[in-house]
Order: structure tokens, then C-alpha cells, then sequence
């Protein structure tokens, strides 16, 4: 399974290395990359990569540094265990139910053209093909959701298992918090009687370098 690979390429210079059942996890500094305005700026602090052997883990300095027991060996072999139980799923669906689908459909589709006695239905056989396409796709698409969905939230657990409940929610509220702060801004805004005062000013001066 490959996950973000053109960007999996890109890293070769991680400032951890891990061994997760067989596979090896490499950690790099989003920081350092041109990727930090692109994913942290948009509250994506840490991004899964693979070339389906091995594994990069982009993550946001300040981020790793609060949340780093998410990303400790035991957890990455979770995550690892869950992207690769998804993948299985993905192409599980993809031969079981869409590819059966497609192949079904050219048959349909050239018998209904070069048959003589069925190519007065063909357009109704093409309707017909098209529409039960898209429903399988629909369906494909909302079994895979429930199914990843049950496997991220078996992870979940596993995880909870591994640090600990009460350490989890802390880890949580942190995970908050650095959200917060980390999009956090301060405007300053003027008295609006300074403000009036200095466009008075402002006027004032202009009027008498006019007068004279």
C-alpha cells in the first residue's frame, strides 16, 4: 500500500528510526520541508507516508514534542496494522464488487451492440448498465467507509490500551490546546478615540499645508 508516495520519496533525512513488526518507521521534521504550509496550516500535523514496504512519518516539530507518545514503537505498529487491515479492505471491495461490475458491463454492452436482435435496447441497456455502475460504486464506497471506520476505531482502543485512558484524554486536552495555539493570533486594535484623533490630526495638517 502506498500512501502519499511522491511525498515519501522526497524524505531522507528523519531524526528517528523505528523497527514496527518487521516494518521500518522513519520520523522527519515537517519543519524542514516546504510541506509545513501545506499540511500544519491546515491543522495537519502529522502525515503517514509509504512506499508500501516501508514507512515515513511527517510530523510538526512542536507537535511531536506534545503528542510523541502517540508515535511512540507500540502505537506506530496500530497504525501500520490499520492503514495496511484498510488497503485489504479497499481492494477487497474493488475485486469482490467493482471490478466483477465492470467486466459484466463491457459483456452487456458488446452483446447489445452486436447482437441484431438486441441492438433495438441498446440505449435502454446502456441506461440500465450506467445506472447499476454508480450504484455498486455508491455502495462500494459506503460499505468501505463503515468498514475502515470499525478498523480506526479498533485502533483507538488498541491505543487506549497502550498509553492508558486517563493518559490518552490528557494527551487529547494537549492535542487541543496546541491547536489553539498554535493558530492563535493576537490583532491589536486602537482605541477608536485615538483613532478619530489621529485622522483629525491627519485632516488638519493636510488643510494648512494647502493654506499655504
Amino acid at each position: 500500500m502506498k500512501l502519499q508516495y511522491a511525498i515519501f520519496k522526497q524524505l531522507n533525512e528523519p531524526k528517528e528510526t523505528q523497527q514496527a513488526e518487521g516494518k521500518t518507521v522513519e520520523i522527519h521534521s515537517m519543519n524542514n520541508t516546504r510541506y509545513l504550509s501545506r499540511f500544519a496550516g491546515k491543522g495537519q500535523f502529522a502525515v503517514w507516508t509509504s512506499d508500501s514496504k516501508s514507512y515515513k512519518l511527517l510530523v510538526e516539530d512542536g507537535y511531536y514534542k506534545v503528542m510523541k507518545d502517540l508515535y511512540s514503537k507500540r502505537v506506530n505498529q496500530v497504525w501500520i496494522r490499520f492503514y495496511e487491515q484498510a488497503d485489504k479492505v479497499r481492494f477487497g471491495l474493488l475485486y469482490k464488487m467493482v471490478f466483477p461490475m465492470i467486466a459484466l458491463s463491457m459483456v452487456l454492452a458488446v452483446l447489445f451492440s452486436t447482437v441484431e436482435a438486441l441492438s433495438d435496447y441498446q440505449n435502454y441497456a446502456l441506461i440500465g448498465i450506467l445506472a447499476v455502475v454508480l450504484i455498486t460504486n455508491m455502495l462500494q464506497t459506503s460499505i468501505m467507509r463503515k468498514k475502515v471506520e470499525g478498523a480506526r476505531s479498533e485502533a483507538v482502543k488498541d491505543i487506549k490500551h497502550i498509553v492508558g485512558e486517563a493518559r490518552f484524554n490528557e494527551l487529547l486536552e494537549q492535542q487541543g490546546k496546541y491547536y489553539e495555539d498554535y493558530f492563535k493570533f493576537e490583532e491589536k486594535v486602537e482605541p477608536v478615540e485615538e483613532v478619530v484623533e489621529a485622522q483629525v490630526e491627519e485632516k488638519t495638517e493636510t488643510e494648512d499645508n494647502k493654506s499655504k
